[in-house]
This record gives structure tokens, sequence and C-alpha cells, in this order.
């Protein structure tokens, strides 16, 4: 496959919207804000989150074409509207997001997510059930049904043409989403992909954590969104290359066995060694899943490899938004050009994953 490289990024967060509050809070390894949010979001009395400081999607967005849209879809067209402002892809006008010139591919989209909103499917099928009939529910709510709706919208409203996608592989959906978005880019479906992952904080999340996970498990929300282009045709200076992803399901809660396999078919495909690793991320998962991840890095890495690059812990647990976030802590952490780093990722239910990456630059504009 040929190699893609990731020229831009952005990001919505706990630290605040945009990538240059995420980048100085990782830098910082400051913790995000916690707080309890509205009343009506908390699972209990003494909940607390990080979320994205006072993100309303009417607001972050306007008015026009948001009437009903779920804080999950908010959340990644304000990402988008970050990314595209601070790049301008080849268009009819020249103007940032406007796919259309003879002979462009246009731009894709691939967004990673878990489940969709948790709390949008709660409210709209309780509307159903208590409703005066089954179909007697909101009409503005009805979009945010659809598996796609994040992307679709985004595209929409940022008017990109190119392939439009969305995985859902719970905690791996940031790193599958930059797989499916390289090999857009290999099969010449199109010029340039934006891809990333993201993840809302609400009650019924909460709720679902609780009882998944017991308590004490703080959650974080937001979205992070990178601009990946070919290698041998990028518009904009390459700040990282992708030389692998690599995900499989781990049989029987063996978490370690099949990341550590993984991790090997990533680091073999990418023509590097082990030792040659930087800086290695984990993705921090709740329960066996994370602590046999954590075992697979001591194993794997020195101490110094495994401390280099932020926790993304700093940001709570942001499940289908994780591997995104570790894309960001890489891009973010200062240091010589040609560094090879890794981030791994795993799930409670199975899957597990990795991406090596090449950090082209010295990362102190991030």
């Amino acid at each position: 496959m040929s190699t893609a490289v990731i020229t831009a990024w952005s990001a919505v967060s706990p630290y605040g919207t945009g990538r240059d509050p995420l980048a100085a809070g990782l830098r910082a390894r400051a913790g995000a804000p916690a707080s309890a949010g509205p009343e009506e979001w908390t699972a209990d009395p003494d909940a607390t989150a990080r979320v994205v400081p006072g993100f309303e999607v009417r607001d972050a967005l306007g008015k026009a074409g948001t009437r009903g849209m779920d804080r999950l879809t908010g959340l990644t067209a304000v990402t988008v509207r970050e990314l595209l402002s601070g790049t301008v892809p080849a268009g009819a006008d020249g103007a940032a997001g406007t796919d259309g010139p003879d002979g462009d591919l246009g731009t894709g989209l691939v967004l990673g997510i878990a489940s969709g909103s948790v709390q949008g499917f709660m409210e709209f099928t309780k509307a159903s059930l208590e409703g005066a009939s089954p179909i007697d529910v909101p009409p503005s709510k009805t979009p945010n049904m659809a598996m796609n709706r994040a992307a679709s919208a985004s595209a929409i409203r940022h008017r990109l043409k190119g392939p439009n996608t969305t995985v859902a592989a719970g905690r791996l959906s940031g790193l599958v989403a930059l797989d499916q978005a390289r090999r857009l880019l290999a099969d010449g479906r199109a010029q340039r992909v934006l891809t990333g992952s993201a993840e809302e904080y609400s009650a019924a999340r909460a709720h679902l954590t609780h009882a998944a996970h017991g308590a004490g498990v703080v959650l974080g929300e937001g979205c992070v969104m990178v601009l990946l282009e070919p290698g041998d045709a990028a518009a904009g200076e390459p700040l990282a290359e992708v030389l692998a992803v690599h995900h499989r399901v781990a049989p029987d809660g063996d978490f370690a066995g099949a990341l550590t396999a993984a991790v090997h078919a990533a680091l073999a495909e990418a023509g590097v060694a082990a030792d040659s690793v930087w800086a290695a991320v984990p993705g921090h998962a709740p329960g066996a899943a994370g602590g046999q991840e954590l075992r697979v890095h001591e194993e794997l890495f020195p101490a110094e490899v495994r401390s280099r690059a932020a926790s993304v812990a700093l940001l709570g647990e942001t499940a289908a938004a994780t591997g995104a976030y570790q894309l960001a802590a890489l891009l973010s952490e200062p240091g010589e050009p040609g560094r090879v780093a890794l981030v791994t990722t795993t799930d409670p239910d199975g899957p597990v994953g990795c991406a090596v990456l090449r950090l082209l630059t010295d990362g102190k504009d991030a």
C-alpha cells in the first residue's frame, strides 16, 4: 500500500476548541478540567466528566441546519470546520472544504464512532414508546438515528464531495478509520481524506459505562480529525507518515496475546524494529483490556519510550475518540523529525489494534 501522510489536524476537546488548546494541555501533562456538567447529564449526584467547555451545538454552529442535531454530530462538524479553516484543499474556487474541479477526486471523510449518539437513541425510543402511536416522534430528531449522521452532516455542511464513511469499532474506531482512509487514497477513491473519531458525553452513556465498569470511570468526550493525503502528492507539509495499521480480535479475553501479535505485524509491515520506536502510547481501556495492554507495553518498550508522549487518560475515558486523541498526543510532542512512534488501543469487547507512524516535524508548531 502506498504511503499516506498527515498534513493537518484539529480537535474539539475538554481543553477547548481547536488543536492549540489540546496540544498545550497534553504537553503540560495537565488533566483536562472535570465538571459535573448539566444536572440532567449525570448518572449519579457525584459523577464528574471531562466535557468540552461551554459547548452547545447551536451556539457553535448557528441555527441553520442544527435544529435537533445531536451532540456527537455537533462535535464532529465543529472539528471539521476547525481543520478546514487551517488548510485549503484544492477546489473550484480555492475555498476550504470546496470540491469540484475536473479531475479532482474530492475530499473524503471517514469517521470512527462507537454507536452514534446513545442519548439520542434513548430519547427517540422513549418518545416512540410514550407517544400516542409509535410514529409519534420528534421529526427533527429522526436524522440522528442514522449511523452516518455525523459524517454525512459534516460533509454536507462543509461541501465535501468525496467518499463518506462511518466505521463503528468501539475504542478502536479511530485506528480503523485511519486504516480505511489510507485505503481510499491507495485505491484512488479520493484526492484527500479527513479522518478521525468522535465521542459525546451524556447521561445515557454514563449509565451504560457505570453498568459495565462500575463507579470510578471518569468519562471524556470530543473529536479529533486529521487530513490524510498521498505521500507522493501531498499539498500540505507532511506532519507524519502512516507506516502501518493493524487490528484483530482477542479470543477468550487474551488481549495481551492478540495485541502483541498485532504490534509485531504492524512493525514488520512498517519495516522497523521494536527498539527503534521513540514513543509508544497505550489507550488505557478500563478493566482487563487496559491492564493487559499496559503489560504488553512494559514487555516491549523501556520506560523512557512509554513516557515520552502524553497519556490520553488525561482526557478521561473517551471511548471511540481514543485512537484519534492518541494521534494528537504524538503530533503534539516535540522532538527530532524522523521519530518512529506507535499507538495501541484495546476494547473490552475484544478488538485490539495499533498504528505505526513516522513523525516528520519537530512538533513545536502543533
